[in-house]
């Protein structure tokens, strides 16, 4: 019998997964992926639909798990406040527990980045979050990958795996696990795409001064890529973007709230929007008919 009437979710990623294994998501449970990101105030205060990165943040009483947008100052990831319920619920002693690991990766991974992992050594790829990156790209249905991203911490925490190891990453088996190999293989691929569009990537400064830089791919994760060679802002431009190929835009900050850009791209073509935390927007689902040119003015001019 499923333990909740409905779970509701936003965009999918490691700590939205990492919250739903903690909690018991399984395929009995109705998913409900919200396109808006954001949850009613009835399915807030309903104890029995459970919120995962959609609002309520540290209202875990009422079955909501966030940590972004009023309430949120000092709460730890989503998947940390789900593992205090967890733990609370259960009488374990958290840092003890084989678990702890795993939830402090994906705690220090959502909140701080990459960085906050410490340095990748040589020859340790696929991590985690390559291996949970590369299902992302081949599982493109909301649902389906927030069931296999549980199916891939589930599998973690049964081989006794802990993601992070004497404070640097560990690799995953991936020739071990059905399908993780191929996760692997469709991420470093995509990271060798990325690699070759960052050094095609153009350079500028907003207004207040902040170092821009946007280019044109069709492959993820070229926001990280390009904040890593000095970027505060990127905007990323997809002619092809999803199983639709529509045109899509991403403006981001490492760091910084972009949303100040919104008003003017809504009125230029309404269906602009982002997650509450501001740092990261995008396009209309339906596709874009900005140019790449026209939004790096306005960005430029705005931030």
């Amino acid at each position: 019998m499923a333990k909740w009437t409905s779970v509701q979710v936003g965009k999918i990623d490691l700590d939205t997964c990492g919250a739903a294994y903690l909690l018991g998501v399984s395929r009995e449970d109705k998913i409900e992926v919200l396109r808006g990101g954001q949850a009613s105030e009835e399915d807030l205060a309903n104890p029995n639909v459970l919120c995962i990165e959609v609002g309520g943040s540290g209202r875990v009483a009422e079955g909501n798990f966030d940590h972004h947008g009023l309430g949120s100052k000092g709460l730890g990831s989503a998947t940390l406040q789900a593992w205090q319920f967890y733990c609370q619920e259960r009488g374990l002693w958290s840092n003890d527990h084989p678990l702890s690991s795993l939830v402090d990766y994906i705690d220090r991974l959502d909140r701080q980045g990459p960085q906050a992992l410490g340095p990748r050594q040589a020859g340790l790829f696929p991590t985690l979050s390559d291996v949970f990156a590369g299902m992302l790209l081949v599982t493109r249905d909301p649902a389906e990958q927030l069931h296999a991203g549980v199916k891939i911490l589930r599998e973690v925490n049964a081989r006794g795996l802990t993601a992070r190891t004497r404070g640097v990453y560990e690799r995953m088996p991936v020739e071990e696990v059905e399908g993780w190999f191929a996760f692997a293989e469709v991420k470093a691929e995509n990271n060798r795409q990325v690699a070759k569009a960052v050094e095609n990537a153009q350079w500028g400064a907003t207004f207040s001064g902040l170092k821009l830089a946007w280019l044109e791919t069709d492959f993820f994760g070229a926001p990280g890529a390009l904040y890593g060679v000095g970027a505060q802002v990127v905007v990323a431009y997809s002619r092809h973007f999803g199983p639709a190929g529509v045109p899509k835009f991403t403006i981001a900050g490492n760091g910084i709230k972009v949303d100040a850009v919104l008003a003017e791209l809504n009125a230029r073509e309404p269906g602009w929007g982002g997650p509450a935390t501001g740092t990261i927007i995008g396009s209309p689902r339906e596709g874009s008919n900005l140019t790449l040119n026209e939004v790096v003015e306005v960005v430029t001019r705005l931030l």
